[in-house]
């Protein structure tokens, strides 16, 4: 492998959906309600999701969002969880309707699945991360919080319940002990990587819904520290920069695509290396931007079914970064745009109450990842809030005539200065 250290290093955690193979010990997966344990999926339920398109969906949806985020600064560290977006999604595509939810499905990828397949292949899913192997350690959560008073629909909070074992808390979003129970939330379920996702919480609130997920993995083969150097590293910009390369000699899946002029390796986790990190190195002169927007599932697949064992020399970075990420506009370039709308969105699958309507204010990921000797440890959390704004309710014309003695002012709008007053008692 060539010592070049231009590098797209796409950490995959979805790559755990396509591997899909050996089970091990459950893992608890937490939520504000506590602690659950997730037994390992049957061999039925594993090959229904094989089978289903919901891992194709989202890893379709993967590159689609990666893709919007590097084209809107193609020179910045990238790092996010596509499948932390997907799930915290798929939790709200259980209180959408109509073309809301056709838009959703669009964005998502979701074209020829129905709600009930969504629901049940997100479960699965979770129990397959659930129970990574020996030396890798995943978790996943998810949680609703509800402004206090707000009644939510009953089917809504089952199927979030009992599908991806989001249970409701109700909080009074206009206290600041909201935002703290919030943050602890993130923090407990990231292991302290991402103590913060909320500064403020909007008054027109009523839903947050949030997925955590967490990864920690120790690689199949540690680098030895005493391999690190100091070398340069060619950034994005044409500059270079100081910086610890781990190193190392290894037999490890590669492959080298002439056509697609990249090399791409693989490096497992774990014993039983059902994870594995993807490093994919544009050659030199080719340009990353392009390979970025050439991303696809069905190419995608191709490079992982196409590596092979090879001897080799590795040089990586030890890196560490976090990243916080407004989603709006990405989702709405992929076409969720009526979510967002608080005149269009068809949200009236979440509140048992036609008075108020739901809609999406805000997306955002925070992020975070270290890599170094050892292996990787990641985070994510993805929030939703949902506000909602009053229904004007039809009323009866009203009928007032000034018939007799009353009281009259001009005043001014902006400052409610009272300019003239008075009472009419015999009109002249």
């Amino acid at each position: 492998m060539r010592k070049s250290t231009r590098f797209l290093a796409a950490l995959l955690l979805c790559s755990q959906v396509l591997a899909c193979q050996a089970q091990g010990q459950p893992t608890p997966i937490s939520s504000p309600g506590g602690l659950s344990t997730l037994a390992a999926p049957s061999d039925s339920e594993l090959s229904s999701l094989r089978q289903g398109q919901l891992p194709e969906a989202q890893t379709r949806f993967a590159f689609k969002v990666f893709q919007d985020l590097f084209t809107q600064a193609p020179q910045a560290n990238h790092f996010m969880s596509p499948l932390s977006l997907s799930i915290a999604l798929s939790m709200l595509y259980n209180g959408a309707s109509g073309e809301t939810q056709q838009e959703m499905a669009q964005a998502m990828q979701l074209q020829g699945m129905n709600l009930a397949e969504l629901n049940q292949g997100n479960l699965v899913l979770r129990k397959r991360l659930a129970n990574p192997g020996a030396g890798v350690e995943i978790l996943i959560a998810n949680a609703l919080w509800g402004q206090q008073g707000i009644t939510f629909q009953p089917d809504f909070l089952r199927d979030n319940l009992s599908f991806y074992n989001a249970q409701l808390t109700a909080l009074d979003f206009a206290q600041p002990a909201a935002v703290k129970t919030i943050n602890q939330w993130a923090s407990d379920n990231t292991k302290g990587k991402i103590p913060k996702v909320v500064e403020q919480i909007d008054p027109l609130t009523i839903l947050i819904l949030m997925n955590a997920i967490y990864f920690k993995g120790d690689w199949s083969e540690p680098f030895k520290e005493s391999e690190t150097r100091v070398r340069d590293f060619h950034k994005a910009d044409g500059s270079q920069q100081q910086h610890p390369m781990m190193s190392r000699h290894d037999k490890l899946r590669y492959l080298r695509n002439v056509e697609g002029k990249f090399q791409a390796v693989a490096l497992p986790y774990g014993k039983s290396e059902q994870s594995e990190m993807l490093l994919i190195l544009p050659d030199q002169g080719a340009s990353l931007g392009e390979l970025v927007s050439r991303l696809n599932e069905p190419e995608f697949k191709g490079w992982l079914g196409q590596m092979r064992a090879r001897d080799g020399h590795l040089v990586l970075p030890r890196f560490k970064l976090k990243t916080e990420m407004p989603l709006n506009a990405t989702l709405k370039r992929l076409g969720m745009n009526r979510a967002f709308s608080e005149a269009d969105a068809e949200l009236n699958r979440l509140v048992a109450t036609s008075a108020l309507k739901p809609f999406v204010s805000s997306v955002k990921q925070d992020a975070f990842v270290e890599v170094n000797e050892k292996g990787t440890e990641a985070a994510a959390v993805t929030t939703i809030t949902v506000g909602a704004t009053s229904v004007q309710i039809p009323q009866e014309p009203f009928e007032m005539i000034l018939d007799r003695p009353f009281l009259y002012a001009i005043y001014d709008k902006s400052t409610e200065s009272i300019l003239f007053m008075g009472v009419l008692n015999e009109p002249m």
